[in-house]
């Protein structure tokens, strides 16, 4: 009863005219994303499964280099309120810049590269094919960050508009592709690539307007500033980029096992199966967890100040709870209506595996209550502890879906992801009994 009265009371307190304001363009964001992602997938299915495969496996690259970008996203995100305490989060956003700045050059040139050595040994597409692919790739991901930012700075309203014009912008695009009867994989990418470059521009503008012009010091100053800044996001950052190639293994690296194994057809079929997962847990999950993220790490900001962590603390056990009620309400929609849903947002020709759906959907789930739970040790700044369960993940999961893929087919990948899913929410469980414990026997 005393720890549902202080439940009671912290909500009380933290919540206003404001926060409800917050709160409501979220889920209307959520709700348009979702809507929208699925009006974009319903268009594009109709290039036919073997297209849209190939699609499927482009879009395994950018989640790749979204994980990249993430990783240091992530050290943005932890450290941008305390930089604010310090009256320094101008010289941190312009250390934002010079990093987006950086990266796009490097990109490029790797797109470059890539699409010269693609081309010499894939013969069914063209260099310019493999070029407007990394266009594409690099762009998306280079949006994801402002979105990312518009959440830091709680921008909800903004972030909501900017995105659903984005998805809009690019339905318009694909809409006149198909009543001109257009719909190709090369004119689908092109449009994608367009659409989301025009968006970028207009964030940026938006993205400018928001946050404050460097401090005026002097150069050298800047530098210095600069410098133990990189080097803080750097060491935070850098479990990231582990996770990013354990990450990408685990819930990207099946589609091309199916695609050695089965076919590129299989890989568009569950393709769209996973879209749907997407929809209801995962893009939820990742709007929960971003709105919740800068609220948690402004009360971790402060690991002195008992009071603030012990809020923090409640919110991450919210959210955690929020995101399992999420997965067991999606697993049941899934089990009763899955033909239906995967018919509805593409066609019967996606539909062969359709009892895999709340499998897929219930593995997902549970993997993203852990990935939820980690949330504890990145405020505590302790993201290295969960190095050994991320590995762990990735490597199992390439094991698994081998052995599972080539001896049961699709099915295979299903009993990979419940299977990882368990495993990943008890080890992360046992790593934040340690955590909690070190860090209050420290504090005492």
């Amino acid at each position: 009863m005393k720890k549902i009265s202080e439940f009671y009371s912290i909500i009380k307190n933290s919540t206003n005219s404001n926060s409800f304001e917050e709160i409501a363009w979220v889920g209307l964001g959520q709700g348009l994303n979702v809507i929208l992602s699925l009006i974009i997938i319903k268009i594009i299915s109709q290039m036919g499964p073997n297209d849209y495969g190939v699609y499927a496996l482009i879009i395994t690259i950018s989640a790749f280099l979204g994980l990249l970008f993430g990783a240091f996203q992530q050290g943005f995100i932890r450290f941008y309120y305390d930089y604010q305490k310090e009256v320094k989060d101008g010289i941190y956003v312009n250390l934002f810049y010079k990093f987006l700045s950086l990266s796009a050059s490097i990109l490029s040139l790797i797109i470059f590269i890539t699409s010269l050595v693609a081309n010499n040994f894939i013969n069914n597409y063209s260099l310019f094919f493999f070029l407007i692919a990394g266009v594409m790739i690099v762009s998306t991901k280079v949006s994801e960050l402002f979105n990312s930012w518009f959440n830091i700075l709680r921008h909800r309203k903004t972030n909501t508009i900017l995105l659903s014009s984005e998805k809009g912008l690019i339905i318009i695009c694909f809409f006149v592709l198909l009543f001109s009867n257009a719909l190709t994989l090369y004119n689908v990418i092109i449009f994608i690539s367009l659409s989301t470059i025009v968006m970028i521009l207009i964030k940026i503008i938006v993205f400018n307007k928001y946050v404050k012009k460097p401090e005026i010091i002097s150069k050298t100053e800047v530098s210095i500033q600069q410098k133990k800044m990189r080097k803080r996001i750097l060491l935070y950052a850098t479990p990231f980029l582990i996770w990013a190639v354990a990450g990408w293994l685990q819930l990207n690296g099946e589609k091309w096992i199916i695609n050695g194994f089965l076919s590129v057809k299989v890989v568009g079929v569950y393709a769209i199966m996973m879209a749907i997962v997407n929809a209801l847990v995962v893009i939820p999950t990742n709007v929960i967890n971003e709105f919740a993220q800068p609220i948690i790490f402004k009360n971790y900001s402060d690991l002195k100040n008992l009071e603030d962590i012990n809020k923090g603390y409640l919110y991450i056990n919210i959210i955690m709870v929020s995101v399992f009620v999420l997965t067991i309400f999606s697993t049941v929609i899934t089990y009763f209506f899955a033909k239906q849903l995967i018919t509805i947002i593409s066609s019967k020709e996606y539909s062969g595996y359709w009892y895999l759906l709340p499998l897929l959907t219930f593995g997902t789930g549970l993997f993203y209550l852990g990935q939820t739970q980690t949330i504890l040790g990145l405020a505590l700044d302790k993201p290295k502890k969960y190095l050994l369960p991320k590995i762990l993940i990735g490597v199992l999961a390439v094991l698994f879906n081998l052995f599972f893929i080539k001896t049961f087919g699709l099915n295979g990948v299903a009993y990979t992801i419940i299977l990882i899913g368990f495993l990943y929410v008890i080890h992360i469980s046992l790593i934040n009994r340690k955590i909690e414990s070190v860090f209050y026997k420290n504090i005492k």
